[in-house]
């Protein structure tokens, strides 16, 4: 019957009793009393979480609850295995997905909880203002909106003020930043090449203690024959042409030979890689290791030749030996031998040469013809001719 209907007024303009402003400060029992009714709140949220946990864990044995019936308990009489074994996978699942439905809650009330608990703790802090003393017959009244003095007002905020950037100090340049790196690049490969130099030369030590000379060398000759040498006990100096013929065989008893030398070839094919990179002291050191080296090498060749060398002279002596003892033999047949005539001299034979011979006196007797015969009955027959017979007056009778 009756009805209140206000007129819109334009001019309405709510009351600011109700919208303190900017420079408003609650009361410190205000503050008080705000914090105790946010801690009440908490406490009571914490209480229902306690509440839900607990009804979770019970629904975990009794997912439908403890005064749970069946709508009827003939339903599951009509069902074969097979569909009341899905029907409880479906029950199963059902309760599975209600669990993890209650911790996913759990957690968002958790997550609440601590996000409020950081708000309480924050509003806690009381802010730096001056404090004003209240009396306790007015903190009953509602608070009334202070207006701050005129020349508060009217004064300008106070601007934040922004840290002062400290001056970095200035960058380098490309070029000494380059060339910063390159001597510590050439201080890492001078330090890495004595490091290898090192490593190269402790090699070389092992392996010459560990080398031991062989007690029996096989030589090659020209013709291709090869003839082992024993080692004498003692190394005797031999001349340098007497083993220049001398050629190492390839055979398995100078394998510990051929193998050193091949060693020691290689340790001066890796010291000859390392880079000095302009060091003095990386190329002294290097120098000094390859040096010992080429002494070891240049003393093992100097080993086998000088085998050789005095098998060699060895050789030759036992032949000038055996040459002597053939010659005194060959003296002592001859003197064994009867003594013959001395032949005359030259100058004897000169003689008898420039004297004629003397004619020997002819003997009595009578010289005929060769070519005479006797007849068959004695009477000498002269079968000369006229020219070849001589005159009456050369018969002679002696």
């Amino acid at each position: 019957m009756f009805s209140f209907s206000p007129r819109s007024q334009s001019y309405y303009q709510p009351s600011p009793y109700y919208q303190p402003s900017a420079y408003y400060q609650p009361s410190p029992y205000a503050r008080a009393l705000a914090q105790q009714q946010q801690q009440q709140r908490a406490r009571d949220l914490a209480v229902a979480r306690e509440m839900e946990r607990q009804r979770l864990a019970r629904s975990q044995y009794f997912p439908h609850g403890y005064d749970y019936e069946p709508e009827s308990d003939e339903e599951d009489y009509y069902l074969n295995p097979r569909q009341r074994a899905l029907l409880e996978a479906k029950r199963h699942q059902a309760a599975l997905e209600q669990r993890r439905q209650a911790a996913a809650h759990m957690a968002h009330e958790n997550a609440l909880k601590q996000q409020a608990a950081r708000t309480a703790e924050k509003e806690s802090t009381p802010p730096q203002s001056p404090r004003r003393s209240v009396s306790p017959l007015r903190s009953a009244s509602p608070p009334r909106s202070v207006s701050p003095p005129v020349a508060e007002r009217n004064s300008p905020a106070p601007k934040a003020t922004s840290p002062v950037p400290q001056q970095s100090p200035p960058s380098p340049s490309p070029e000494r930043l380059e060339e910063a790196a390159t001597k510590i690049q050439t201080q890492y490969r001078i330090h890495r090449a004595l490091r290898a130099i090192s490593a190269l030369a402790s090699q070389f030590e092992s392996l010459k203690a560990s080398f031991v000379p062989p007690t029996t060398i096989d030589y090659q000759a020209g013709d291709g024959t090869v003839s082992s040498v024993p080692v004498p006990a003692s190394e005797s100096s031999s001349s340098t042409a007497s083993a220049a013929g001398a050629k190492l065989a390839f055979t398995p008893t100078n394998v510990p030979l051929h193998t050193y030398t091949e060693l020691l070839s290689r340790l001066l094919v890796a010291l000859d890689a390392v880079e000095s990179r302009g060091d003095r002291g990386v190329r002294e050191r290097r120098r000094a290791v390859v040096r010992a080296v080429e002494a070891e090498a240049a003393r093992v060749e100097a080993f086998w030749r000088s085998v050789w060398a005095a098998h060699h002279q060895e050789q030759e002596q036992r032949a000038d030996e055996e040459e002597e003892e053939v010659s005194a033999m060959a003296i002592d047949e001859v003197d064994a031998l009867p003594e013959l005539a001395a032949p005359e001299s030259d100058s004897d034979v000169e003689a008898d040469l420039s004297t004629p011979p003397e004619t020997p006196a002819p003997s009595p007797e009578l010289v005929l013809p060769q070519e005479s015969e006797l007849a068959e009955d004695g009477v000498i027959v002269d079968t000369l001719t006229e020219e070849e017979k001589l005159p009456a007056d050369d018969f002679v009778l002696v």
